[in-house]
């Protein structure tokens, strides 16, 4: 018979035993399971939605609706709005405005980002930043009353105009960065 030591498997046995009787232990291992649980749970309700032009990663609450052709008639507009409704569900919480529009103006990003700088009230002056050029600014004509990054990018063919609105810090920017293109050019707008 053993005599038990430090290393034996007795007093490891009995220090495992010791563990799951304190009532304190358990009871933080399953608060610190159940959150683990919770986090994992709400991080996988991202839904992929497909569109015409775009995909994007959808979090619960959130939902998108697309209109082709919604400035002229012509088949190559392209309006993808985003949001997520707040409690009430008569406004939004969080919302981004997607506009695809053939470019001709023959704009570069910057030039459009300075052209559609000044028709927001209190807009910073635009910068590049990855692909897009960008500013924050307010929508004079607003569907959702909060400020806003305004996101452009051109090639020669066509331009996007994102606009992400997001007051609480609601996701909006990382639903913008789930956005894949589903076709060559929209692709390359995104810098994909």
């Amino acid at each position: 018979m053993l005599a038990p030591h430090s290393g034996s498997a007795y007093t490891q046995l009995h220090i495992r035993i010791r563990f799951f009787r304190n009532p304190e232990v358990p009871m933080r291992t399953l608060f610190f399971l159940s959150l683990l649980m919770l986090c994992l749970t709400v991080t996988a309700q991202a839904e992929p939605r497909s569109f015409t032009l775009f995909s994007a990663d959808l979090p619960q609450g959130w939902d998108g609706e697309e209109k082709m052709g919604f400035k002229s008639g012509n088949p190559d507009e392209c309006m993808l709005i985003l949001g997520l409704s707040n409690e009430k569900k008569d406004d939004y919480a969080a919302l981004i405005s997607i506009f695809v529009l053939p470019n001709t103006q023959n704009d570069d990003s910057a030039s459009l980002a300075n052209k559609l700088a000044p028709l927001q009230a209190n807009a910073s002056q635009p910068r590049p930043q990855g692909p897009f050029w960008t500013f924050n600014g307010e929508l004079r004509s607003q569907a959702f009353p909060a400020p806003g990054v305004t996101k452009v990018n051109a090639t020669a063919d066509k331009v996007i105009i994102a606009i992400v609105q997001d007051p609480d810090q609601r996701g909006a920017e990382a639903v913008f960065a789930s956005l894949k293109g589903l076709t060559p050019e929209t692709r390359k707008l995104l810098g994909q």
